[in-house]
This record gives structure tokens, sequence and C-alpha cells, in this order.
């Protein structure tokens, strides 16, 4: 692992780029805020849970059923929102 000064990343941006491919590169920015470089491809983003997909999925079919509320006015949103 590396940490290096802001300062010092500015100057060698290239240099900590191709390091962070290999190792831990931290950018200290001061007053206890740092930051990682890491190349886009070491990120794994699993996006959304399997539970929320499954309850925007039962959502949907709610939707479909015809379980839903369509709101037009503002007046129409408070008296919904009244009845729950």
């Amino acid at each position: 692992m590396k940490t290096i000064t802001y300062t010092e990343f500015r100057k060698n941006m290239k240099k900590y780029a191709d390091l962070a491919e290999t190792e831990r590169v931290i950018v200290s920015r001061g007053h206890g805020k740092a930051f990682y470089v890491v190349p886009v491809e070491a990120i794994k983003d699993t996006g959304y849970s399997k539970a929320f997909i499954s309850e925007i999925k039962e959502s949907e079919k709610q939707i479909v059923k015809g379980h839903s509320a369509k709101i037009k006015s503002r007046a129409g949103l408070h008296q919904f929102l009244e009845q729950l």
C-alpha cells in the first residue's frame, strides 16, 4: 500500500495510476480526507440486490393486475395519502 499527498498525485498521475493496477494507492488530501486510486476494472459493481429486484418485479405484476393508483394532481395525492 502506498499513501501519497494530493500534490504528489497531481505531479505524477500516470505513475500512480499504473501503480494502482498492482497495489493500493491512497491519496491524502489533509484534514482526514483520503481517496483510493482504483482502476475501473477492479470495481465489482453487483448492482441491486436480488431481494430489491424481486420486490420491483412483484410490484410490476401488481401494476399489470390493476392494483395501483394513478395520481394526477396534488389534491389527488393528498386524498390518496389520507386513505393510507
